[in-house]
């Protein structure tokens, strides 16, 4: 027993070494480095969401030196008419810059909201990434106020649930590929690294999202060349109740592990769901900082099918939205 152990210590060692060669010799691309910070955050235990009952607890429990710092990555024009007591705002694109990063606290949560949790969520991903301690405000600002002007976007079953077909077989997956190629930065800085790669993405013209609507027009335009792969990151009992025609199924804390990674194509769009739309954004956001090119569908599984079963979690403006106070004008404030 005391061989094997003393080899076994041996091999750790000699494979740190071997890391720490490679790291000076530039054999660590640019990908490494984002799948491993993206894999560090999906796998840990860190909630990746948080409720406006929480956060509003948090904010009013009488301990100051407990609360978040809040993120508002709406537009300056939406911040202004209407935004949570005491939060700053850095519209989305901008966050991954360097001088926005700068002012963020690395001793502090972050909790980030947007409108309805997609773009903050793509934000939390990537603040995480990058070593920060960030959790997303689940449903966005349309969990903090009902005012539709100040909250607008929320999900309306009537109008965003399409309630179209979907499969229980499951779909296996076909062949693999070569990793992306990232050059963003010539840096060789771990940090530095993550922030081009989010930064890149994030400042692009690329959509974050796209709609049931739009992706099942896709799929049935007669033309099965410009269909997309589609990721269900639900749990494998979900993706078995019913999923998508031809999604596979990898479970979001898994998505960023390197052999997953090796089934996700880089010449095809990847279309990528949840149940709400809230982790599906934040693999979303991961993969494009990885080099693919991942889009999120909006309200997730809630938008494709009404079947609660299928498709739990929606939001319900009676029971997940609590109306709480809200600050006006362009400056944090308090109440």
């Amino acid at each position: 027993m005391s061989k094997v152990n003393t080899l076994g210590r041996l091999l750790v060692a000699l494979l740190f070494v071997s890391l720490c060669c490679s790291a000076v010799l530039g054999t660590s691309t640019e990908f490494d480095v984002v799948q491993a910070a993206a894999d560090a955050w999906l796998s840990s235990e860190n909630a990746p969401n948080i409720t406006a009952q929480d956060l509003f607890g948090n904010l009013n429990d009488g301990d100051a030196s407990n609360d978040p710092f809040i993120l508002s990555v709406r537009s300056a024009s939406q911040y202004e008419l209407g935004h949570i007591p005491g939060a700053v705002n850095i519209p989305w694109k901008e966050v991954a810059q360097v001088d926005n990063l700068a002012t963020l606290p690395t001793d502090t949560q972050i909790v980030v909201y947007c409108f309805t949790g997609h773009t903050g969520s793509q934000v939390t991903a990537l603040l995480n990434a990058l070593g920060y301690n960030a959790i997303n405000l689940k449903f966005g600002m349309t969990s903090w106020v009902i005012d539709p002007e100040i909250a607008p976007g929320r999900y309306d079953e009537i109008k965003d649930c399409k309630d179209y077909p979907y499969e229980t077989d499951v779909v296996s997956v076909t062949g693999t590929y070569a990793y992306p190629e990232l050059n963003n930065t010539d840096s060789d800085e771990a940090f530095d690294i993550i922030q081009a790669a989010a930064d890149t993405w994030l400042s692009s013209e690329d959509a974050p999202n796209i709609t049931a609507q739009d992706l099942f027009g896709n799929l049935n335009d007669g033309d099965a060349s410009n269909d997309p792969f589609i990721l269900s990151v639900r749990s494998a009992s979900q993706y078995e109740l019913g999923h998508i025609p031809g999604a596979v199924n990898i479970p979001w804390k898994e998505v960023a592990q390197v052999d997953n990674l090796a089934t996700l194509p880089t010449d095809t769009q990847i279309v990528v769901y949840c149940f709400t739309g809230h982790t599906g954004s934040q693999v979303t956001a991961l993969l494009n900082a990885l080099g693919y090119n991942a889009i999120n569908l909006k309200f997730g599984m809630t938008s494709w099918v009404i079947d609660p079963e299928i498709a739990p979690g929606r939001y319900d403006e009676i029971k997940d939205c609590k109306d709480y106070p809200y600050v006006e004008g362009a400056e944090p404030g308090s109440l």
